[in-house]
């Protein structure tokens, strides 16, 4: 069964209602179907970095969009590793953005967003543990695309959900 790591934004684009993103939000929500089909599981950290930025961006208990319902999903089955898989990252010290497995010397990875680098010690804490590394799902941030290359020499896979919003102009950002 394929691993993957959903970001944030992945779930903020299923909920999305604004039909100027209906192309990529189309492509979030069957993403997130496939994933709730059990055809992949998705690893979480155990520490629920990524578990509790998700909550920022849903309403599991009330509504029922897309996004919704994956993340009310997961809640549901934290436990079963056919859907769900928790691994531990280990913070470094400081403001609780930087783990041990991140590639901290690399300097290709200089400026990759801090909040964003728990996905990454989150794959290759995984690949660590289960011996593959699960791909990262990514919508629209843009600020991935120079780092993909950097990423890749470390066996961390990006895949980009929607290449043609992100090739496009800048839209204004919603919820995220």
């Amino acid at each position: 069964m394929n691993a993957v790591i959903v970001d944030t934004n992945v779930i903020v684009i299923a909920n999305d209602t604004d039909d100027k993103r209906k192309d990529c939000r189309d492509h979030c929500q069957d993403r997130i179907k496939q994933i709730r089909d059990q055809r992949e599981t998705v690893i979480l950290d155990d520490g629920w970095r990524i578990f509790e930025e998700y909550k920022r961006y849903v309403d599991p208990n009330t509504r029922k969009r897309d996004g919704d319902i994956f993340v009310k999903r997961l809640m549901q089955n934290l436990r079963n590793p056919k859907i769900c898989k928790m691994v531990h990252i280990a913070p470094l010290a400081g403001n609780g953005n930087k783990f041990a497995e991140f590639p901290n010397d690399d300097e290709a990875l200089t400026g990759f967003h801090k909040k964003d680098q728990k996905f990454i010690a989150v794959a290759l804490a995984h690949k660590r543990d289960a011996g593959h590394t699960p791909t990262i799902l990514l919508a629209i941030d843009r600020g991935w695309l120079q780092f993909t290359d950097a990423l890749a020499n470390h066996e961390v896979n990006v895949d980009i959900i929607c290449k043609k919003d992100m090739q496009g102009p800048r839209q204004g950002r919603k919820g995220r």
